[in-house]
């Protein structure tokens, strides 16, 4: 997998909680299981993942690939084979290797139609800052496509290598990856190495772990998450540069031989060097590379001096834009653990508000580069000329919209949604009334521009030169943006009043990107890389004058310019340092180091002419390589088992198979199950292709009463008692939004259980021999059938932190209705209304809520029951029955410890 950004793990451990818990229980004479508490392929809860769009899916073979697409994506078919067959001959002559079976390719036109795949799970929603990723099983390559060409060819070498890395340590056997799990460092870091993937944002994190200390053992197995592609790539460049290439492919050769896949084994294999002396060496290595830029270069604060946020000094601050007033600055900050837009006092470099505080269903999330989705090139964020809005993007149902956040009150204002998609970088024009941005339509990345007040757009660039980073010139006449030539970004302007014609502002051996104005039109500063480490430049339009206004080894962009009193302007600018973004204050009146005078052409630029990406094989299309997509054969996707005792001492275990189909869009779940020696299964068809979701349910449950009653004493003690209900059910599941869903469904059950009823047998007094007066008690075993309607909505608007739900609601109100096919009138009806609430206190702590109701009638009504586990804690399992139900919990969640580390296991936010 390719992550743009790092990723934050969603696993829950809860093992305790302070709860305080109240039951409120009807009686009933029957003595059975809830009778509709199946299995389903719909989650209880949880967000929709929607299909916006249908995907008419062809496959076209080539020599080494089976490629997947769609008609929207069929334009780039020829260079997405040209691109995957020069990676597939690059990879397979370096690791002197060839892959048998032709590697299935799934491709998407763009990064937003990508999030919709169900490849990885048809119910989790695939976040932006996961670039692509490839699945062990059947070798699938999963991509968006909408990135500029050489990125392109380096996110498929990336995920090829992991084809070649799964067969290579697997040797295709899928359990053997299931039992290996190399770690991921040498995952993600070989693959990065193999793509030379990495830009020179990616090498800051690399180089700030170097001169603050941070390098990790090269034997922990903790180095995750976007930190352990960097890592393991460093670690690949000191192996080859130290073994060479042999020297990388023994590795990983007898790395495959280890038992668990242990580096440190292989290391002292392939290598002849022990996990301690590699550390040594590597860190040396490390540390000759990177301290003497420190020494020549600095770190942000060098430069400027930093902003801060006392309310959380260890929060992240990125994307500066300057009001216009010259007093404010608005940034992204982490500061709540989301990423809300911001107040600073320009003056004192104070927090002054946040803009977005609070969780709202407009949007899921805010746009930002780093914290949500990946650094591509412009800012995030742009005051109007008044400054009385924010102009940005976040992430809303199908792709990003443009949101208008209100400077004065806080809160989004006005939301602009659009067919355009991956938008990026707004910039307000100076008379206010247009909106500059980048984005992809039609195949092509392009500047478009949006009228504020109708809320039309239209291209201001349309061609296959990748445009983005927009910025108005302050008369109004102009756009500067970046656009990627060839292996590198530069700067080109094209004026309003000519659109078709642009004119190329730089053109080095670097990646030029971020333009800004100064107030008086005449210089630009941007961000830059001559050296591979991003800082702040400024070009003079007049002289073609280009001077260095910062040097930071780690790395400073995406500047901002506060307007003078005098004239004059302040930079402002984001930089990385310990792990962290902050934003930091400067004056540009001394640049660093000599000036150099570019010469800025005057003739218009030939796009046609412009530099381009050549892979090194170019593949024609055949029409006869291709066929249509028969969606219909299954392959084992996935297979778990559980097992647990209860507090009574009852075992139960479940095994799981999921097949799906080659997309993931139709699946098969088979489940078996046992409740002591009771056995249940559940086989469910799932076909998530469309928005209108749909299964059929084939079950057979077994299970126990929990309850019953001594017919001498009418006192109630815990028997097994058989139950068992066999039937079908079709459902059919619709999202109205990410948050809410309805539900509905039909079947048909069949079930078997035993009754209590009160029977005409007189009760005598066993010590007198008398009759006392009461009838007695008798089981009776029953047998119906029945159809039955059901129907539920779903809502969920929880945000979760790496433990779990931290805030925001869910609830599912569901109710079903069965006829009495043999008496008249209803055989049973339920409603069911379960709510949950989160509170947060802090990052680490929230109070949970948790309200059930439950009510059956009819002329059998069905029994709820719980107790132990995660219902009613204190309570024996399943000891608290009746047809009328109520429990509520209110807990205060808070951690025990976050790690405890052992010699074999870790275990992590114990609860």
């Amino acid at each position: 997998m390719r992550s743009r950004t790092t990723p934050r793990p969603s696993r829950l451990i809860t093992v305790a909680a302070i709860a305080l818990a109240v039951a409120g229980l009807g009686a009933s004479t029957v003595a059975e299981a809830q009778g509709f508490g199946i299995i389903s392929g719909f989650t209880t809860f949880g967000k929709n993942k929607i299909q916006y769009r249908d995907f008419d899916w062809q496959i076209y073979h080539s020599t080494h690939f089976d490629v997947y697409f769609y008609s929207e994506a069929e334009p780039s078919l020829e260079k997405v084979v040209s691109f995957a067959e020069s990676a597939y001959d690059q990879l397979s002559t370096d690791f002197d290797f060839q892959i048998q079976d032709p590697i299935p390719l799934i491709y998407y036109a763009t990064h937003s139609a990508f999030e919709q795949n169900n490849i990885i799970s048809p119910s989790i929603p695939i976040p932006e800052a996961v670039g692509a990723f490839a699945s062990s099983i059947r070798n699938r390559m999963v991509l968006p496509i909408d990135l500029p060409d050489k990125e392109l060819y380096e996110l498929l070498l990336h995920e090829l290598t992991h084809i070649f890395e799964y067969e290579i340590l697997f040797q295709g056997r899928l359990g053997k990856g299931i039992r290996s799990q190399p770690p991921q460092w040498v995952m993600e870091g070989l693959a990065s190495y193999m793509a030379k993937d990495e830009e020179s944002w990616a090498k800051m994190y690399l180089r700030d772990a170097v001169v603050n200390d941070f390098v990790p053992s090269i034997a922990q197995r903790g180095v995750s998450g976007y930190f352990a592609y960097r890592f393991g790539h460093a670690a690949f460049d000191f192996i080859e540069e130290n073994w060479g290439f042999d020297g990388l492919r023994d590795f990983l050769f007898e790395l495959r031989n280890t038992i668990g896949q242990r580096p440190g084994k292989a290391l002292e294999r392939a290598l002849r060097i022990s996990p301690e002396d590699f550390d040594i060496d590597f860190r040396r290595w490390l540390r000759k590379r990177y301290l003497p830029q420190l020494v020549e270069t600095g770190e942000p604060s060098d430069f400027g001096r930093r902003f801060r946020v006392e309310q959380a000094p260890g929060s992240q601050e990125l994307s500066p834009v300057a009001s216009p007033s010259g007093d404010l600055v608005a940034a992204f900050s982490s500061f709540k653990g989301e990423a809300d837009v911001v107040l600073f006092d320009a003056e004192n470099r104070r927090f002054i508000k946040n803009l977005t505080r609070g969780f709202t269903t407009e949007v899921q999330y805010m746009t930002n580069q780093f914290l949500t989705a990946t650094r591509m090139m412009g800012n995030d964020l742009s005051f109007s000329p008044d400054g009385n809005l924010i102009a940005a993007f976040a992430k809303r149902e199908a792709g990003r919209s443009l949101v208008l956040i209100d400077v004065l009150k806080g809160g989004i204002r006005r939301v602009i949604d659009m067919e355009i998609e991956q938008q990026l970088s707004p910039a307000w024009s100076p008379d206010g009334s247009r909106i500059a941005f980048s984005g992809w339509r039609n195949g092509n990345f392009d500047i478009f521009l949006l009228d504020v007040e109708s809320g039309q757009y239209e291209n201001l660039t349309n061609d296959e030169v990748f445009d983005g980073g927009p910025t108005f010139s302050p008369d109004g006449k102009s756009v500067v943006f970046s656009s990627v030539t060839g292996d590198y970004a530069n700067l080109f302007r094209v004026d309003l009043d000519n659109p078709g014609v642009r004119y190329q502002i730089t053109d080095t051996d670097a990646d030029d990107s971020d333009p800004v104005f100064t107030s008086d039109g005449k210089t630009v500063y941007f961000t830059s890389n001559p050296d591979e480490i991003d800082n702040i430049f400024s070009i003079d339009l007049d002289t073609g004058t280009v001077r260095q206004h910062t040097n930071s080894v780690t790395g400073c962009f995406m500047p901002t310019l506060l307007a003078q009193p005098d004239g004059g302007d302040r930079l402002v600018y984001t930089g990385y340092w310990k792990g962290r973004f902050n934003l930091y204050l400067t004056d540009v009146e001394e640049p660093l180091g000599e000036e150099v005078v570019a010469e800025i052409p005057t003739e218009p630029a030939d796009t046609s002419e412009l530099p381009r990406f050549e892979p090194g094989i170019e593949v024609a299309v055949d029409d006869a390589n291709r066929e249509g997509y028969g969606g219909f054969k299954f392959i084992l996707e996935d297979a778990n088992a559980y097992v647990g005792v209860t507090d009574d001492q009852t075992w139960l275990g479940q095994t799981v198979f999921i097949f799906s189909d080659f997309l993931g869009d139709k699946r098969i779940i088979a489940s078996f199950a046992s409740v002591a020696s009771f056995q249940n299964f559940d086989v469910i068809y799932a076909d998530f292709s469309d928005r209108l979701q749909w299964q059929v349910h084939l079950f057979d449950d077994q299970d126990f009463f929990v309850t019953s009653f001594d017919p001498f004493t009418g006192i109630g003690n815990r028997e097994r008692q058989l139950f068992q209900q066999t039937g079908v059910r079709g459902t059919l599941s619709y999202p109205f939004s990410f948050y809410t869903r309805g539900e509905v469904g039909l079947g048909y059950i069949f079930r078997e259980f035993d009754q209590v009823q009160v029977s005409d047998t007189v009760l005598f007094d066993p010590f007198t021999g008398l009759p006392t007066g009461d009838t007695g008690f008798e089981i009776v075993r029953r047998e119906d059938d029945y159809p039955i309607l059901s129907a539920a909505l779903v809502g969920d608007r929880v945000i979760y932190a790496p433990w779990g739900p931290l805030k925001g609601n869910r609830f599912r109100l569901s109710g079903s209705y069965a006829p009495d096919l043999d008496d008249s009138g209803t055989l049973v009806s339920n409603i069911i209304l379960d709510l949950r609430q989160y509170i947060k206190l802090t990052d680490n702590m929230n109070i949970a809520f948790r309200g059930y109701y439950g009510s059956s009638t009819g002329n059998v009504p069905d029994l709820f029951y719980f107790g132990g586990l995660d219902t009613v804690r204190g309570f024996d399992f399943r000891s608290l029955v009746g047809d009328q139900a109520f429990f509520a919990n209110l807990e205060l969640r808070f951690p025990l410890f976050n790690v405890l580390a052992t010699p074999i296991l870790v275990f992590q936010n114990i609860r």
